[in-house]
């Protein structure tokens, strides 16, 4: 049972109400930013030595795209630029991604005004290019300027009004997919709001395919902070991974909390390794789904054919706090890592640890 504090937490959670509220540059939309700051993904590094070198290669992607140096990593290492978790400024950012005040995000904010708004960089592409899996890759570069270029302002043209987001989370989550290794559903969800875009832009959607998955990201980082801020609270309220350390953030404050992380288990390429848990998606599993939803999304599970069985049932949910009225009963949210538990776990795309090869596979990362 959690604590009366950790269930004031919840009660909070539930009441937030996340929509999809705009797009626009990060440098818009997060009020005094930090000049020269680049964002990474988890707790701050406990040195520039220490990042991997996929975070390295993403964060020179990040130099070039924002015309700041040419030097790449260089500049970071010798402090001309500055590089700063994005939790810390309400940012989440995916796997090895390095966020910029240029590029375009997403902005979910409360519909009720309560919790404090989260923004997400815009989805960089198909795995193939995409700067998320931490290779030095041109193409992916070109991609993201192009957003920041044009097919950002069209996307928040096309963007009507505010989308809740809770019932499209729902159906998604009863319609095959975890809301983080699988979107597809929500994918398809989200474009129905969309209207009048450009062929670049319908494009640019239709090789995104987890253009969605940003914004679960944004919204369950809200959630999670609408619980923040209680005396003696035991529920996160942040999480994330950089590559070497898991951190996150407690209710009750006191900042980040960290241990090593662990490397995701699954089936990967021949060869290859993955880096230890990276990406602030880990909101998501925190929140409740993804690691403890898989048994929400059959496809998905299909391909992870060696997880423990408690994964696969409401087990999964046993560290979590209670239920959400807009989910299924079996699924609770707010995790409370004083709570017992047979299993828990981040879901993860496996980025390759020497930054060369990119995506090689998908797993759960066992907490640390």
């Amino acid at each position: 049972m959690s604590s009366t504090a950790t269930r004031a937490s919840h009660a909070a959670l539930c009441a937030a109400r996340p929509q999809l509220a705009r797009i626009a540059p990060i440098g818009e939309l997060v009020a005094h930013l930090p000049p020269r700051t680049l964002f990474h993904a988890g707790p701050p590094f406990a040195s520039l030595g220490d990042v991997p070198q996929p975070v390295r290669n993403a964060a020179a992607a990040a130099l070039a795209h924002e015309g700041w140096s040419e030097a790449g990593w260089a500049a970071i290492a010798a402090q001309e630029i500055h590089f700063a978790p994005a939790q810390d400024f309400g940012i989440v950012t995916p796997l090895a991604f390095v966020a910029g005040p240029s590029m375009f995000a997403v902005e979910v904010t409360d519909a009720d005004g309560k919790a404090p708004a989260k923004v997400s960089p815009l989805n960089d592409g198909p795995p193939a290019i995409a700067l998320r899996f931490g290779r030095d890759s041109a193409d992916g570069l070109a991609l993201v300027k192009s957003v920041t270029d044009g097919i950002g302002a069209d996307l928040a043209h096309g963007l009507q009004a505010p989308v809740p987001l809770l019932p499209l989370m729902a159906d998604a989550l009863v319609n095959g997919d975890d809301l983080h290794g699988n979107v597809a559903a929500m994918q398809a969800a989200i474009r129905q709001h969309f209207t009048g875009l450009s062929s670049e832009s319908e494009a640019y959607l239709d090789a995104a395919g987890q253009f969605a998955l940003n914004i679960v990201m944004a919204a369950s980082a809200l959630m999670l902070a609408a619980g923040d801020g209680v005396a003696d609270s035991d529920m996160v309220v942040a999480c994330g991974g950089n590559g070497r350390e898991v951190g996150w953030k407690l209710a009750s404050g006191d900042g980040w909390q960290t241990a090593p992380a662990q490397r995701p288990e699954g089936p990967h390429a021949a060869g290859t390794a993955p880096l230890p848990a990276i990406g602030d998606s880990a909101v998501i599993d925190a929140l409740g789904f993804g690691a403890a939803a898989l048994r929400f999304a059959p496809a998905l599970r299909a391909n992870l054919p060696d997880l423990p069985a408690a994964f696969l049932s409401p087990a999964a949910h046993e560290a979590y706090i209670g239920r959400h009225p807009s989910f299924p009963d079996d699924v609770a949210l707010g995790l409370d890592l004083t709570r017992p538990r047979k299993t828990l776990g981040i879901m993860l795309g496996m980025v390759e640890e020497t930054g060369t090869h990119g995506l090689i596979g998908r797993g759960v990362a066992p907490w640390p």
